[in-house]
């Protein structure tokens, strides 16, 4: 594993994020959650102009909302990460919606590569504006899949290394059910998704993205049928994330150069070996994380 800048103060949640790939802490409370549900509620049919079982803000691609959105929701997180997080960044925050039905299970996938993995990290603040669980769009993880191996991860596609056995990881991940208010603070390296929701209503949930402040926030970008030399990065800020096209290649004055890469492949045997793991599901999370925060109903 890359030694990479801490993000966190507590060198006990630290070391949860690194070795497991995310964390589960209490963030907001009650009061904030509901200033959130107001924006939401009041920006609810600009949001429904996005087709399929599951959209963000950012799939809107309305930049007058975006920025709303983003605004109000790093006015409440803010000083609440203040007290997490030490020298980190913001890029944007969404609201995420998951509507009701069958087919809305989001698979396993890793976020793209936003930072120079081998020094800094990059992490989504994940916040549930209501109880979530396996009933209406659980999120889980597979722990430690941010340190099995360093994978570019370009948009808008790119061959997983673990496309041959995400099956496998889909039955073996740990399932991370959140109270109103709590947030899962994960990697975008950490291999995650989320079940069917199956109940009557939308699932909703608020989303940051944050990195170590010396960092820059990078996309990589290969269009289909390009060769691997001719991957395009890009140096993002907030209006060339806001302004990019869903599954689209950043401004052309975002553009930093062509790189060359040969992405990796392993088998499911080697995969666990680099974890430590055998076959059996991870059980020792939640018992890890019960030990940070024994007692916290606040939220």
């Amino acid at each position: 594993m890359n030694t990479v800048s801490p993000i966190f103060k507590d060198p006990q949640l630290q070391s949860l994020f690194e070795g497991e790939g995310f964390v589960k802490v209490p963030l907001l409370n009650s009061q904030q959650v509901d200033e959130l549900q107001k924006l939401f509620d009041e920006t609810s049919k600009e949001h429904a102009v996005v087709k399929g079982l599951h959209h963000t803000t950012t799939d809107t691609e309305s930049p007058e909302l975006i920025y709303k959105v983003d605004a109000r929701i790093k006015e409440i997180f803010l000083p609440e990460l203040d007290k997490l997080l030490i020298d980190y960044k913001t890029l944007v925050g969404s609201f995420h919606i998951k509507e009701p039905g069958t087919g809305s299970a989001t698979g396993t996938h890793q976020d793209p590569t936003f930072v120079d993995e081998s020094k800094y990290c990059s992490a989504n603040i994940w916040v549930a504006m209501h109880d979530v669980d396996a009933g209406n769009g659980n999120l889980y993880f597979v722990n430690g899949s941010n340190r099995a191996i360093t994978s570019l991860r370009v948009t808008p596609g790119y061959p997983s290394y673990y496309q041959s056995f995400s099956n496998y990881l889909t039955e073996t991940a740990t399932q991370v059910p959140l109270k109103r208010g709590e947030a899962v603070i994960f990697s975008n390296a950490t291999i995650h998704g989320a079940t069917d929701n199956l109940s009557d209503k939308i699932r909703l949930a608020c989303t940051l993205m944050v990195c170590n402040k010396p960092a820059d926030w990078i996309l990589y970008f290969q269009e289909k049928n390009v060769p691997n030399d001719k991957i395009e990065k890009y140096i993002l800020d907030l209006e060339s994330f806001v302004t990019m096209p869903k599954d689209g290649r950043p401004v052309k004055t975002a553009f930093s150069e062509f790189i060359s890469y040969q992405y990796p492949q392993i088998t499911k045997a080697e995969f666990l070996k680099r974890l430590g793991k055998s076959e059996k599901p991870n059980e020792n999370y939640f018992k890890k994380i019960m030990n940070i925060f024994r007692v916290k109903d606040s939220v």
